[in-house]
């Protein structure tokens, strides 16, 4: 009885620590999404959850850590979503692939915008930069995947490496577009995207 107990206070405790983790994730994603991450400090995150500085410390190392498995955890929710969505249509194709990375930031703008940080602002050390390259490796596997299928031999990862970039650029470039509702930016992009995907196929 005492054993069991003594389990049943384990579980409870191993419960709580991964909701606070959960709940300092949360905290990371919003802020990493509305500045630079260079700028986001860990009291800042501590704010931002409603608990104490120390407690982050008791899960992460440091911001870099934080950062990266706010990320990760970001990344692998885009990329399940990516193959239950592509795995119900029986043609996959790049524009699809394309259309349905775009969508995804669209509704994840705090994702697309910690992305879009990262990308112009910081810098990671090796071990965090390894789990981060590994992240955008399996996101580019779906693209890889499109292309074989569209019948390219050659060079398919530089080809996923210049979509992906496409994208992103059309995303930055045309995101707040002035004057443009957040439906007719979308309808807009996904023209842009139709033709990006024809250029990468015809080409």
């Amino acid at each position: 009885m005492e054993q069991q107990e003594h389990r049943t206070i384990q579980m409870l405790q191993e419960a709580e620590r991964e909701t606070r983790k959960q709940l300092i994730l949360t905290a990371a994603l919003t802020l990493f999404g509305e500045k630079q991450i260079s700028k986001v400090g860990m009291r800042d995150i501590a704010g931002e959850a409603g608990i104490s500085p120390a407690l982050i410390y008791r899960h992460f190392e440091d911001q870099d850590e934080l950062f990266i498995e706010a990320f990760v955890k970001k990344s692998k929710e885009m990329i399940a979503n990516f193959e239950t969505t592509l795995s119900s249509q029986q043609i996959v194709s790049i524009e699809k692939i394309a259309k349905e990375f775009i969508h995804y930031l669209l509704n994840h703008p705090y994702f697309f915008r910690m992305m879009t940080y990262f990308m112009l602002d910081h810098t990671l050390t090796e071990k965090h930069l390894d789990q981060f390259n590994m992240a955008i490796r399996e996101l580019l596997s779906i693209f890889d995947s499109g292309f074989e299928l569209s019948g390219l031999k050659k060079d398919v990862r530089l080809h996923s490496h210049a979509l992906l970039s496409a994208l992103n650029g059309v995303m930055i470039t045309f995101h707040h577009y002035p004057g443009r509702s957040e439906d007719e930016t979308e309808a807009h992009i996904n023209k842009i995207v139709a033709l990006i995907a024809s250029l990468f196929v015809n080409a």
